[in-house]
């Protein structure tokens, strides 16, 4: 499959990032927010077979990861579940 410029949203379907939430499934752990801290909680979390929930309202990878340079301007942050 080829995108182009697609959006967060098509670019995380085609990962398989935008998994449904199972709501009759039980998670150990439910993670707000897929920024650096969220991801490292998951990797984490993934790594000692806890099963890990990430919520995210945007794009992974938080604002430093969604920008070319760490300049502090001010910028945005989808449901993203770890693969263990």
């Amino acid at each position: 499959m080829v995108l182009r410029n697609p959006s967060t949203s098509q670019l995380a379907d085609s990962l398989g990032l935008n998994d449904n939430i199972d709501n009759s499934s039980l998670h150990d752990l439910i993670i707000v927010g897929a920024g650096p801290a969220g991801l490292a909680a998951a990797v984490y979390a993934a790594s000692e077979g806890i099963d890990a929930l990430v919520m995210e309202s945007h794009a992974p990878g938080g604002r430093r990861d969604n920008r070319d340079a760490c300049d502090g301007k001010d910028s945005s942050t989808t449901a993203v579940r770890p693969r263990a």
